[in-house]
């Protein structure tokens, strides 16, 4: 005896809301770590060269090199860290975009019919989890037709 609402997924349906937008958040988590681990392997490339280097024993040419050339990678490991939060924000707000486009969108106008029984029902053409509770809701699989014109011509 089936006691959910939902039905069971086709073999093969792989439409599911949850993991779609799981999947997608866990390549941008994965890509935005690697990228962390990248500057934190930089910089302490960085911070060994700075501990084992002997002022004394050098000149002031080969000082002044090793400044220049820590210097620039400072400010590169800087730009790419800069370039992180940006990439990240990027996709916080197409992933956001996305979300709503895909879920809060479709709820609310399902909600809004549920509550009236008056309003437009989202047109959804894949059988995701909203699909199906509208199919539920509504019992009927495609929403009704809009106020049809039946006159004549």
């Amino acid at each position: 005896m089936k006691t959910g609402i939902f039905r069971d997924e086709l073999p093969g349906e792989r439409k599911s809301i949850i993991n779609l937008l799981m999947t997608g958040y866990l390549v941008v988590i994965s890509i935005l770590g690697y990228m962390a681990f990248y500057l934190t392997i930089q910089m302490g490339q960085i911070d060994r060269v700075i501990h084992e280097m002997q002022p004394a024993s050098m000149t002031a040419d080969e000082i002044n090199v090793i400044k220049e050339r820590l210097s620039m990678t400072a400010n590169r490991l800087s730009n790419e860290a800069k370039w992180i939060a940006i990439l990240g924000g990027l996709f916080a707000v197409i992933g956001g975009i996305y979300t709503y486009n895909l879920v809060i969108r479709p709820l609310r106008k399902l909600v809004a019919y549920a509550e009236t029984g008056k309003g437009e029902l989202p047109e959804i053409k894949v059988n995701n989890e909203i699909k199906q509770l509208m199919t539920a809701i509504t019992g009927d699989p495609t929403p009704p037709p809009e106020k049809q014109n039946t006159a004549k011509p």
